[in-house]
Formats: C-alpha cells, structure tokens, sequence
C-alpha cells in the first residue's frame, strides 16, 4: 500500500476570518480618494440607522414574488406592502379573527413546540393578478 502524503489542513475561527476581511477592507478603503472614502462612510452610517428596522423571514418564493409583483403595479415598496399585511394580520389575531390552531402541528425542532402547516392550495392561489 503506498503511502499517503499527509498534509495539515489549516482550520481558521470564523471570527478571526471576519477580523481579516473587515482590516482588508479598511485597508483598500484608505488607498480611496477622499470623497469616495466619505461616500462609503455615510452609507455605512445609513445602513446601520436601518439595522432595527429590517428583519428576514423564510416565505414561500411564490409569495415573496407576489409581494413584489403586487408593490410594483402600486408604485409602493414591498416592505411598506408587508408592514401594512403584517399590521393587518396581528390586528385580526388579536381580536380573534384568525386561529391558527388549524395550521399547528408538531415541531421535531428542538427550538419550537409547533411549526404552521398552510394549505397547497393557498400556495397555487397566491400569484398577484395586475389588474389594468
């Protein structure tokens, strides 16, 4: 049997890969012009103003484009669309209008107790008809 060269794999934490990514990137940014360096400072300053405002959620795609399709034909962004179904939503929850106990089955995630389980034929009915 031939012998095998064994080599050492280099394992790096997570934490200091990001440390080096974030002092590559100060480092090419100081090679900027001036204005350039300024430009990307305020961006970042407005992208942090609007870290408590943004949040992700997992949707079904079909969703999601209708959202999109629905807010374009409005002239209206998609985060403004769903803010006012999510306003909607925990409105008629909490005055009883929604029971979501006919969507919750068992969770085998040890995070949660249940998961929500929609009907198929929600899914096939979700597509954004533009009406003109």
């Amino acid at each position: 049997m031939a012998d095998k060269e064994l080599t050492r794999q280099v394992v790096i934490d997570p934490a200091v890969l990001e440390l080096m990514a974030d002092m590559q990137e100060k480092q090419s940014e100081s090679r900027l012009p001036r204005r350039q360096r300024e430009k990307k400072a305020k961006e970042r300053a407005k992208m942090r103003a609007r870290r408590d405002q943004r949040v992700t959620y997992d949707i079904p795609p079909i969703l999601k484009q209708t959202m999109f399709e629905m807010a374009e034909s409005m002239s209206l962004p998609a985060s403004q669309l769903a803010t006012l179904a999510l306003f909607r939503f925990l409105e008629d929850f909490q005055n009883g209008e929604i029971d979501l106990t006919k969507y919750k089955k068992p969770s085998r995630s040890p995070r949660y107790d249940w998961k929500l389980v929609f009907p198929q034929e929600w899914l096939k009915s979700a597509s954004y008809k533009i009406k003109k």
